[in-house]
């Protein structure tokens, strides 16, 4: 980093960096990401902010987990307990969108992470998304972000935010653990990362009935979307906590599993407007030191003191992204 854009001498960032930084994660929070599509977004409307109908829910879930597989509308169905029919009726209701349409996009939305961190060729990434040939994929790619994916990853990495100096000497901090296999009880939000806080009051109400005990619970977020490519509305966030096997009845959770594997992980302690600068120290500045490959698949936010119960937006946590290997 140059003298303009940097204070050697104290390690602080320049007011005019200073003030981008301000100005991108304010972006980050309400505005169109500008990493994103360069296309205008438009929707009849957006996903719910709680998706509570049961039946949508679990074909999410399966779609998300098989985003590199083909995917029958039959087998998707099947999944909701309805017929094709009903099922696309129902998911374009709940959605907004159809199913399809919400396949291709968060396909291309997860290629897009690719392309912004990982150099490996177009193709590879096309495979590993779910698309059988290159020209299908670059033809998808196009309609949704209106650059060709070699195009967008020119684009995308001059457009993401620089780790600054301080996120690169907080990159010793970064430890890496491996945890287990971990069953959670989850409940699927969309919307922008300035209503986590709002997430989790809205879990814990939820919890609350089916009689969950929320004292010392161990909560934990699930991060799947960068917010400097995904429209704020139609960002995912998870809010879970450890299953302990409860009768959940008609309440709009279901069943997860934090996948075992070796993680890496950085504390934050701040406000959670904060936390992107942590996310960048880990997803940034930290592999450049490390040499160490991330699993593009979201990430996990470890709760050592429940969210929900935080009244000055203060939060405790370890971030977790998964590693290859």
């Amino acid at each position: 980093m140059d003298a303009d854009s940097t204070d050697h001498a104290n390690g602080e960032l320049a007011p005019a960096l200073e003030h981008r930084l301000i100005e991108q994660e304010r972006t980050l929070l309400f505005e169109r990401p500008h990493a994103g599509a360069r296309k205008p977004y438009e929707r009849d409307k957006p996903p719910p902010h709680v998706l509570e109908d049961r039946r949508i829910l679990r074909a999410i879930r399966y779609i998300e987990a098989h985003l590199d597989r083909p995917l029958s509308l039959d087998r998707l169905a099947a999944r909701a307990s309805l017929s094709t029919f009903h099922f696309q009726r129902r998911f374009q209701e709940v959605m907004g969108e159809s199913p399809s349409e919400y396949i291709r996009r968060t396909r291309l939305d997860r290629a897009a992470i690719h392309l912004l961190i990982y150099p490996e060729s177009v193709l590879s990434i096309a495979l590993s998304v779910g698309y059988s040939s290159h020209e299908a994929f670059i033809r998808a790619f196009h309609r949704q972000f209106a650059l060709t994916p070699t195009q967008y990853r020119q684009f995308a990495r001059q457009a993401s935010i620089p780790a600054t100096a301080e996120e690169h000497r907080r990159a010793t901090d970064v430890q890496i653990t491996h945890l287990p296999d971990l069953p959670l009880l989850g409940m699927r939000f969309y919307g922008s990362y300035a209503r986590v806080a709002e997430h989790w009051r809205r879990f814990a109400e939820e919890l609350q009935r089916i009689d969950y005990p929320l004292e010392n619970a161990r909560a934990i977020g699930a991060v799947t979307d960068n917010p400097e490519i995904t429209p704020n509305d139609l960002v995912r966030y998870d809010c879970a906590v450890v299953d302990l096997g409860l009768p959940i009845g008609n309440a709009p959770l279901s069943r997860m599993t934090l996948p075992a594997g070796r993680y890496a992980c950085l504390q934050h302690q701040a406000p959670y407007s904060q936390v992107f600068a942590a996310y960048r120290t880990l997803a940034v500045a930290w592999p450049e030191r490390s040499g160490e490959r991330f699993v593009p698949l979201g990430g996990y936010e470890l709760y050592r003191q429940p969210p929900w119960s935080s009244e000055d937006d203060m939060q405790y946590l370890d971030i977790a992204l998964g590693l290859e290997g």
